[in-house]
């Protein structure tokens, strides 16, 4: 139990002294993927995209309609960054009426 508070072998692959190699491994693409013109990585984009998925499921199930609304609203916005084809919602169509 004592002694992995003196290892010593940690991996030092990521954590070069030079900041070029560690942009270079964690930024330009390796990690991330592409940069968004919203300044978003695809990623993290496609990460909250699923989220927002199962937040509006959740909305639906439990009949919360003001955060159906938010959550639609949500999944439009990054499937429009992501360049993903546009899911249609009614309560969109139908909040605009209201």
């Amino acid at each position: 139990m004592g002694a992995f508070k003196y290892q010593r072998n940690h991996n030092t692959f990521y954590f070069k002294k030079n900041s070029s190699d560690y942009n270079k491994y964690y930024r330009d693409g390796y990690r991330y993927h592409e940069l968004l013109p919203s300044g978003r990585y695809t990623n993290p984009a496609g990460g909250a995209l699923h989220k927002a998925w199962i937040g509006y499921i959740i909305a639906i199930n439990k009949f919360e309609f003001v955060k159906e609304i938010k959550y639609a609203k949500i999944i439009r916005k990054l499937q429009r960054e992501l360049g993903l084809e546009l899911s249609d919602f009614d309560c969109l169509i139908v909040s605009i009426e209201i």
